[in-house]
């Protein structure tokens, strides 16, 4: 596919979601969000739900490589007319990134927000959910994704107000839709 790529990584409660439905309000981006074509196969009990469920409830993340064809099936579903797509919450580590890149391909932008273990068990606690993982072991997993695509990477701090993270990201998204190119200018 020849449109624009970016891909939304961080960490538990980091805004990930709410700035992918910013940047596809905005845009017209097809949101992907991988956690949620995981929950939808456990929640309907098909086949690969009941696999991936047997994972989530070891405490461990379904491997991106069990997922693809899922994505990929959406992807294609959505072919005609597609602007470009904003990947949720992904990769969480290079292996995932590899399977991103060599099945949809390079991205465009990387947009890494981080935030703090507080806002982490606030924003989980206002939403009555469980911390499944520290702010600091995800930095460490996604560090060498990071340094990977450090030229495309725009590293935010998300634990500010979700509009002020979206207006830092606006300018990027703004030349990516203009020349679909690599030229991007990471300013923060």
């Amino acid at each position: 596919m020849n449109v624009p790529i970016v891909w939304v990584m961080g960490g538990p409660s980091s805004g990930k979601t709410t700035l992918a439905q910013s940047i596809v309000e905005k845009y017209g981006y097809k949101h992907v969000d991988i956690n949620a074509i995981i929950d939808h196969e456990i929640e309907t009990d098909t086949p690969k739900g009941k696999q991936f469920a047997e994972v989530v409830n070891n405490g461990q993340l379904v491997p991106l490589a069990e997922v693809m064809p899922l994505v990929e099936q959406e992807l294609m579903s959505n072919k005609s007319g597609l602007r470009g797509f904003v990947i949720d919450g992904y990769p969480t580590n290079q292996a995932d990134a590899a399977v991103l890149e060599q099945q949809v391909g390079t991205p465009d932008l990387v947009i890494a927000l981080s935030v703090g273990q507080e806002t982490i068990d606030t924003r989980r606690s206002s939403l009555n959910a469980r911390t499944s993982i520290t702010a600091q072991a995800y930095m460490k997993n996604v560090k060498p994704v990071l340094d990977q695509y450090a030229a495309k990477t725009m590293q935010i701090d998300g634990d500010r107000d979700a509009n002020a993270v979206f207006e830092d990201v606006k300018p990027n998204m703004e030349i990516i839709n203009k020349n679909h190119g690599p030229k991007i200018s990471i300013g923060r």
